[in-house]
């Protein structure tokens, strides 16, 4: 349990560097400030789902992994209904996509 805690440590320097970089690649000037933050938020949010996914034996990353899963959904959906940065969209979607199918096999390998 230990390990897993340090490992999500770890991996919180990585996604801040991963979500300013996004931030500032793909700028979005024609939406607010709050709203160009959205993108970029759910490729961190799909990309942690996506490393804790596989560790599904451990019951702790349920609680990790799934709630990430569904707030990156639930804010692509919402960057969808506001027509936000189409580049980012169809990242995210890949990485939604990724994160559930890891997740899937996962849950039927390890069969918690």
């Amino acid at each position: 349990m230990l390990g897993i805690v340090l490992m999500l440590m770890v991996l919180i320097g990585p996604i801040g560097l991963l979500f300013t970089f996004l931030y500032f690649h793909f700028p979005d000037e024609s939406v607010g400030l709050m709203e160009r933050c959205i993108p970029p938020l759910t490729s961190v949010l799909a990309i942690w789902s996506l490393c804790t996914a596989w560790m599904w034996f451990y019951l702790f990353n349920l609680y990790i992994s799934l709630p990430t899963l569904l707030l990156s959904i639930i804010m692509h959906l919402l960057a969808r209904s506001k027509n936000l940065n189409p580049k980012l969209r169809q990242v995210n979607a890949l990485l939604i996509m990724a994160a559930f199918l890891v997740g899937l096999l996962s849950y039927n390998f390890f069969d918690i």
